[in-house]
Order: structure tokens, then C-alpha cells, then sequence
């Protein structure tokens, strides 16, 4: 196999984005509605009389009209996996191992890869190695509270059922290449922390210690895997819509640079897009109000639902709930706007998930600052402008290392934490970067940050003063925040950053069941049509449950896996 140049990494793909503030607001409320279909051998689309979504606009279309006519090539495969991202990987990797015929297709130039920050597991031999246990019931029902029970419980417990073995079978297949090691998290807060925080990071990097360059090399090496099985990877091959016969999935139209294709899959598709956050139409129309609280874009090229979009003509049943995983950590200027993600670029400020002071427009705290990225994205959403105004002094580096906050907001490496941590030189050099664009205010005193942040003077001052009052306290008898991530804001210069929200990528999908089985709008499964990964819904809602880092590319990995073994046996 030639190697690839290179997998599309979340790292990389941040790297190469400006830092920039946002334009103005979105529009877009609930209206309308559009109706799935499913699509037959001879590319006609048959409504199936339902009104899955709630849309402005007709994102999702009709399936295209393809005959196989229209096509240069017919494929023959066993298990067909659309989309080259963390789930397609793992599932194709399954697949081949079973001994199926395995063909993978990526509509991009470069594989997605297996996102290397952190695959959630529990059981893993790396946390028999160093004493972690988890409670499964526990993070069970963790999980399905941040989702309030929209979600499916049986999808949780599988993942941590299968979770374990799924990465030690990645544990195993890295070691056996040599060329990067897996490494965990286990290195919690020793204070107690309001919310629970779970042990759960895999997190994935070179030999040589490089942060960067492990996902590209992890794709390689699995796409090379699935080849020594004689299955094949094809890229810049888009699937265009799905082939239904007798009400059975049998493959796929796509497309590539020299045309219509057709792919038949004898025993199954398995959709593995990535979600729709790179979708704006889709987006708008299904979560229009939470994009009025995004700064900007952390999420892959690749996602913008054709998986989805496929699945519902198909006659798939969609969640109905709608929601996204976001970081709090979206800077823009004190004069610019939230509500155009789109083009406010990635303005990644990653000290924004510290529990530093935060307030709204007026000058006044809102919320625990300790808590879940998203939170402060929702508490802050009740406000003028949506946007938060986080607070720090020049202490900052003793009060970051206090904090000890875990995944992939921590700033400082120690054994045991995350593997990708900037270290504090690298956040000073973005605080000056950022105050170098006019983004990150400073000034000597908190009535110089008010003015310049456009912050009622006496307001603010007031807040910091209480603020004080707690920390001298020792108690946040406000908000009730753990004491170790208390600060005090005395020591000038003083720091400001308004913030947003940064979309990484959305939560809702195709709803399955355990073996990663589409369900249709009659509740039935669809035969030969399966979702895993982004593309897959009934597991998340409303919030995400980022204090178990990796959680939902530890799902993507895990569904991904057993997935394709399911299918292969069929």
C-alpha cells in the first residue's frame, strides 16, 4: 500500500486555522417539516409518509436520481464501510479480521483516522495496570443522566460492557507496529469534584513523543491491516445514496473522479460519516438556536450528513432531539458577535475551559464555572449576546495547576494525566498572541478591563469582590464550585477573554440498536443498513458527558468494532 500523506486530524486541521472573531447573528427558527424516503434499485425516492425533522429549509433533499445506467463500475463487496473516521476504521479493521470481503470508502483526499487525544474504555488492561476500576452502574447512569433519559440505556451499558476488550485490542495492534504507544489517563483531582470525573482517556502518540503525526500514522496503519485481509480502502469516493431491493439495503451509488459507481454490499452498508457539523443548512435548520452561542468551528470537513441524509431516505428514524458536543473555547473580540460559525474560523483559546471567574454582559457571575464545557455555553445563552467574559489574574499559572481539570483541557503534563497538554510557556505565548490580535484584554486594573470589555465598571468590580470573599472564605457559598478551584483577582495586570462556544461535532443520528442496526420509522430494523460513530443516535442528548474523557470516541470505536464483526458474520 502507498502511504498516505496523511490522516486529517483535529490537531492539524486547528493548527491551520486562523484565530478570528465572528460576524453577525444567524437566523433561523423551527417551521416547516420534510419528508424521509427511501430509495429503490432504479434510484427512484418513495416517501415513507413520516416528518422525521423540523426544518426551515429542505435540507435534506430527495435522494438523487441514479440508474445503473448511469454508472461505470459495479463493485461486489460483503461489508461495505462509508467513511474512513474512527468508527469506518475500527469497523473495517473487525470486518477483514472475520474474514469478510471488506471494501472502505472516504469521499476526502486523506483519511479521517482514529482521533488520538483520548478512546474512552472501561477495563482496559492499561487501567488493570495501574489499579483503576470503575463502577459500571455508576458511569452507566451518569451518562444517561447528562442525556435525561432520551437516550437508550442499553447502548451505554454495551459500551461498557465491550469498551475493555476494544481497546485492548487497539493496545495490542499499536505495540505490534511499534511506532506509537497508547497511554492513560488515570491521574484524577485528588480534591472531590462536584461532577465525577472518570479515568477513562486512552489517549494515543508517537514513540518519539511528537503530539502531532499519530492519527495519520494509526490510519495508515489500519488501512494497511485491512489490506493484508485483501479488503481495499478507495478514496475521494462519495456516497451518493443508498440501494434498497424488496426493502432490504444492498449497497450504494457513489461517485468518484471518473463517475457513477455502483457498490453492492451482500451482507451489509455500514454508515460512518462523521454527523452534520460541517453542514450549515442541516445545522441551522436542526440546532439554529444553539448556533447563535458558537464562536467558531473545531470539526472535521468531512461531516456534513451525507451518512444521515442517506439513512432517512432510506426510511431510517432520526432522533429527535437535537445536540452538539462544544468547547468552551471560542475567543473573539470584546466588539464582535456570536451566531456565524461559519465563517469565524477556529479562534481556539484553550485556557477557556480553566474554572476561572466568568461572567455575562453585565458584569455578573451566572453559573458554576467548574462544571461540563457546555454548561457555561447554556447558562450564558439567558443573556445579551450569548457570550461569557472569563477573568484571570497574573497568577494564572499557579491557579491552572491547582485546578487540575482533566481531558483535553489540561495545560500541564504529569504522570498519569492527559497526553497532549501545551505546558504553560505555550499558553503564555497564545495569552500574548491573542492580546497581540486585540482578543485577550489586559490592564492594571478590573475598571480598565470593564471599560474595555464594555462591562458596567461598578458591576464587575463588585463580582470580583465577591469572588475575593469566596476565596478568602475558602467556600463558594454562591455556586457551590470546589474550593481548589477557587482564585482570587488581585494581583494586576488582570486578564479578559469574552468567549463561545466551538462546535466539534454533533450528538444526534440514525437511532440503532446494539449491533449498530438501523431503525426505521416503524421501529423495525433495516435489513442490510447499519450506523456507527456521528452518524448514530439514541446515546447522547442535551449535553455531553466530557468528564469521562473520550466517551463518545471511545462509542465510536467500540460500536465501530463490534459492529463490523456483526455484519461480517451475516
Amino acid at each position: 500500500m502507498k502511504e498516505l500523506n496523511g490522516a486529517i486530524s483535529r490537531r492539524t486541521f486547528l493548527k491551520g486555522a486562523a484565530a478570528s472573531a465572528v460576524g453577525l447573528a444567524s437566523m433561523g427558527a423551527l417551521g416547516g417539516c420534510t419528508q424521509a424516503a427511501s430509495v429503490d434499485s432504479e434510484g427512484e425516492s418513495s416517501s415513507n409518509g413520516k416528518s422525521p425533522v423540523a426544518s426551515t429549509a429542505d435540507w435534506l433533499g430527495k435522494p438523487p436520481a441514479i440508474t445503473d445506467a448511469d454508472c461505470v463500475e459495479t463493485i461486489d463487496t460483503e461489508v461495505l464501510v462509508v467513511g474512513a473516521g474512527c468508527a469506518g476504521l475500527f469497523a473495517a479493521c473487525a470486518a477483514a479480521e472475520e474474514g469478510a470481503k471488506v471494501l472502505l470508502i472516504e469521499k476526502l483526499a486523506m483519511p479521517i483516522g482514529v482521533r488520538s487525544s483520548a478512546l474512552a474504555a472501561i477495563d482496559s488492561k492499561l487501567q488493570k495496570a495501574h489499579g483503576v476500576k470503575i463502577d459500571k452502574a455508576e458511569i452507566i447512569n451518569d451518562i444517561c443522566h447528562y442525556a435525561l433519559n432520551y437516550n437508550d440505556m442499553n447502548l451505554v451499558k454495551f459500551w461498557a460492557d465491550h469498551s475493555g476488550e476494544t481497546l485492548d485490542w487497539y493496545i495490542d495492534f499499536i505495540n505490534e507496529r511499534g511506532k506509537c504507544e497508547v497511554v492513560l489517563e488515570y491521574n484524577m483531582p485528588k480534591h472531590p469534584t462536584r461532577y465525577k470525573m472518570w479515568p477513562t482517556g486512552h489517549g494515543t502518540k508517537l514513540k518519539d513523543g511528537q503530539r502531532d503525526g499519530a492519527e495519520a500514522q494509526v490510519a495508515n496503519d489500519m488501512i494497511a491491516y485491512i489490506e493484508s485481509f485483501g479488503g481495499e480502502f478507495r478514496k475521494e469516493t462519495k456516497m451518493e445514496c443508498l440501494i434498497k431491493e424488496g426493502g432490504r439495503v444492498v449497497g450504494i451509488y457513489a461517485s468518484n473522479k471518473e463517475g457513477k459507481i455502483r457498490i453492492n454490499a451482500s451482507k451489509g452498508v455500514i454508515i460512518a460519516t462523521g454527523g452534520y457539523s460541517n453542514n450549515e443548512e442541516m445545522y441551522t435548520a436542526l440546532q439554529g438556536e444553539l448556533k447563535k452561542s458558537l464562536a467558531g468551528l473545531m470539526t472535521f470537513p468531512g461531516s456534513t450528513g451525507d451518512g444521515i441524509k442517506a439513512a432517512l431516505w432510506a426510511g431510517a428514524k432520526f432522533d429527535i432531539y437535537h445536540s452538539s458536543l462544544i468547547f468552551d473555547r471560542g475567543a473573539i473580540a470584546p466588539d464582535a458577535q456570536l451566531g456565524d460559525p461559519w465563517n469565524g474560523g477556529m479562534p481556539y483559546f484553550q485556557l477557556g475551559s480553566q474554572p476561572f471567574l466568568k461572567v455575562n454582559k453585565a458584569g455578573k457571575r451566572i453559573c458554576n464555572e467548574s462544571s461540563p464545557y457546555d454548561f457555561i455555553v447554556h447558562a450564558a445563552s439567558n443573556y445579551e449576546g450569548k457570550a461569557w467574559y472569563m477573568l484571570f489574574d497574573s497568577n494564572w499559572r499557579e491557579d491552572v495547576t491547582r485546578f487540575h481539570t482533566i481531558g483535553c483541557s489540561t495545560l500541564i503534563e504529569w504522570e498519569g494525566g492527559n497526553h497532549h497538554p501545551p505546558g504553560l510557556d505555550k499558553i503564555q505565548e497564545m495569552i500574548e498572541d491573542f492580546e497581540g490580535k486585540g482578543i485577550v484584554v489586559k490592564a492594571d486594573t478590573i475598571e480598565g478591563i470593564a471599560n474595555a470589555m464594555g462591562i458596567p465598571a461598578q458591576e464587575l468590580q463588585a463580582t470580583v469582590d465577591r469572588y475575593n470573599e469566596l476565596y478568602d472564605l475558602g467556600e463558594d457559598v454562591d455556586f457551590g464550585k470546589e474550593p481548589f478551584r477557587l482564585s482570587a483577582l488581585r494581583t494586576p495586570p488582570f486578564y479578559c477573554v469574552k468567549l463561545g462556544g466551538l462546535l466539534l461535532s454533533t450528538m444526534d443520528g440514525v437511532q440503532i440498536d446494539t449491533n449498530g442496526q438501523a431503525i426505521g420509522e416503524d421501529e423495525k430494523p433495516i435489513e442490510g443498513l447499519f450506523v456507527v460513530g456521528n452518524d448514530s443516535g439514541r446515546y447522547y442528548a442535551v449535553t455531553y458527558p466530557n468528564f469521562g474523557a473520550g466517551t463518545n470516541a471511545g462509542r465510536c470505536a467500540t460500536f465501530g468494532r463490534y459492529c463490523g464483526k456483526y455484519v461480517a458474520s451475516l
